[in-house]
């Protein structure tokens, strides 16, 4: 069933094309429609071509209704059907061969109790082997258990969507027409940084685009060797560019972990991964790849915080490795939300398993210029009267934006300034007691790298300061992958670090990093416990430490 519903969903699709529709096909259409709308005001869209006699024909029969046909590209189509609001009725008058794509990209912007009508369509109802794809997947999705949509790990978009087919959708031949509704209410649009821009430029309302750093020459990816095993994918794969914004919200709804919603969309802002194919939350529902219900509904009345308050939250807000990568990517944002208004605060929210701020997040928060008074946790959704918020210029493993080494020069002298002057270890091996990810036998590696003069350290042990200063002072860096190793970030001067990692971790964060700053990364890849990015891992004493020493060895003489 799995493999079945995959393939369906992810068939790539060519150039739109288009069926005709005979007479007789618009004037039933058209009588479907007519009698649904009962005369009241509505919205249709006509997904293809613009046949004149249908659309005139649509006004005639329903004359308070707008009818619309919109861009033809998924993405221009998205986001003006984000901007019209939920239609009353969509009429898809595309080829079969293309209904599964264009009904999973647009069916659930259509308003609870609306119709999806595909003319000539009612033969993909029954059989799954009608030869569309569209009718294998409804027969599919109906054969599915019933079961209420949830947030797990693992749960894949094709489940989801199948799910919420199963749960939601109804089906019915009209002649021979095919007939789909949804019951769902609070379907919202997830909006990518393109679309939420072309969203905000045509938008009504108050909502801008205030500031905007163009994409630049990403630096080359290029910076690692591996071995003795390789990973796939490749972690020096090429870099992409991405242009950042500074945004700027109007009366939108802040959740928990990162959540922002405004006027039925989802922005970026939600989404920790801004580039993904499909854009997740933990707090977003999927019910299709480009629209989401939030897994706790919004109560009606929403306290309200006045003013400006620049959105530095984050998903897994708490979490070191998170805050060096998704918090401090977005702080070049403050000091331009100050000079937007000098009273501007900086929102947060609790996040699960860590309702409050550790000492070490104020620490980090005032490192790039925020006070402590200035930082306003919530724990439960707000109304905000003007919510600024900052593209990220880091998102692993997309992308790195070349002036983010400004932010981490300003956090890093920032908190380097308050350790004392004293001699540090040249070379120096980043210790992980925690389990995740944790080298089953590393009282091994660590033997080897002390042989060669490293001295073992734990971040944990040491302030944020200390550990900037660590790292600044070494000529060699070393240590577990993971977020232990992302103060290589904050030294400014090329170094060599050599990291331990299994072939299963596919993050490539370090990476980025290096590539930003020049570093020159060496990977120890070793064998995995599982598949899983979590996985545990054993360092192979011989092979995988013959290739460490071989690199230990052309180390400079001390």
């Amino acid at each position: 069933m799995r493999s079945t519903l995959k393939r369906l969903l992810h068939t790539v699709r060519g150039a739109p094309d288009h069926a005709p529709v005979s007479a007789e096909s618009v004037r039933d259409v058209v009588t479907v429609v007519r009698d649904h709308l009962a005369d009241h005001d509505g919205l249709i869209v006509v997904l293809g071509p613009r046949r004149v006699p249908l659309l005139d024909a649509l006004q005639t029969a329903c004359p308070r209704c707008t009818v619309v046909v919109p861009p033809a590209g998924v993405s221009e189509r998205h986001v003006e059907l984000a901007l019209l609001g939920p239609p009353d009725a969509i009429i898809d008058l595309g080829r079969p061969r293309g209904r599964l794509h264009r009904f999973r990209t647009t069916f659930f912007a259509l308003r609870p109790g609306g119709l999806y009508v595909i003319p000539d369509g009612g033969d993909e109802l029954g059989s799954p082997n009608t030869g569309t794809d569209l009718g294998a997947f409804l027969a599919a999705a109906a054969l599915r258990p019933a079961r209420t949509l949830r947030r797990v790990h693992g749960y894949r978009l094709e489940d989801s969507f199948a799910d919420v087919a199963r749960m939601h959708l109804t089906a019915r031949a009209s002649g021979a027409h095919l007939v789909l509704s949804h019951d769902l209410p609070g379907v919202l649009a997830k909006l990518d940084e393109s679309e939420v821009d072309a969203w905000i430029d045509r938008s009504p309302g108050l909502d801008r685009v205030l500031h905007r750093i163009p994409a630049e020459a990403p630096p080359d990816a290029d910076v690692i060797a591996e071995g003795p095993r390789q990973r796939t994918p490749s972690p020096n794969g090429p870099i992409s560019a991405a242009p950042i914004r500074l945004r700027d919200y109007r009366e939108a709804v802040v959740g928990v972990e990162q959540l922002v919603v405004t006027d039925r969309v989802l922005p970026p802002d939600t989404f920790r991964h801004n580039q993904r194919r499909v854009l997740r939350n933990r707090g977003v529902l999927d019910v299709g790849p480009r629209h989401g219900i939030l897994a706790h509904p919004l109560p009606p009345d929403l306290p309200r915080l006045e003013g400006a308050y620049l959105h530095l939250d984050n998903e897994v807000r708490g979490h070191f490795g998170h805050a060096m990568t998704e918090v401090l990517s977005r702080m070049w944002s403050w000091p331009a939300a100050q000079e937007i208004d000098p009273d501007v605060r900086v929102l947060v929210s609790a996040s699960r398993g860590r309702p409050e701020l550790a000492d070490w997040e104020y620490r980090l928060y005032e490192a790039g210029g925020v006070p402590r008074d200035r930082i306003v946790r919530i724990d439960r959704a707000v109304r905000v009267e003007r919510l600024l918020s900052g593209s990220p210029m880091l998102s692993n493993p997309e992308y790195i934006h070349p002036r983010i080494v400004e932010t981490w020069d300003r956090v890093g002298d920032a908190l380097a300034a308050r350790t004392e002057a004293r001699a540090r270890p040249g070379r120096l091996f980043v210790g992980r007691r925690i389990r995740k990810r944790a080298c089953t036998n590393g009282a091994e590696v660590e033997a080897i790298f002390a042989d060669y003069g490293f001295e073992i350290v734990y971040p944990e042990e040491h302030s944020l300061g200390e550990q900037v200063a660590l790292f600044r002072a070494a000529d060699v860096i070393a240590g577990y992958a993971g977020s232990g190793m992302f103060h290589i970030a904050m030294v400014p001067r090329p170094t060599h670090v050599i990291q331990v990692c299994s072939e299963s971790y596919r993050a490539r964060n370090e990476v980025l990093m290096a590539a930003a700053r020049g570093h020159r990364i060496d990977a120890v890849v070793c064998r995995a416990n599982s598949h899983d990015l979590q996985s545990t891992f054993t360092f192979d004493v011989e092979q995988d430490g013959a290739y460490l020493r071989s690199i230990l060895d052309r180390l400079p003489r001390r």
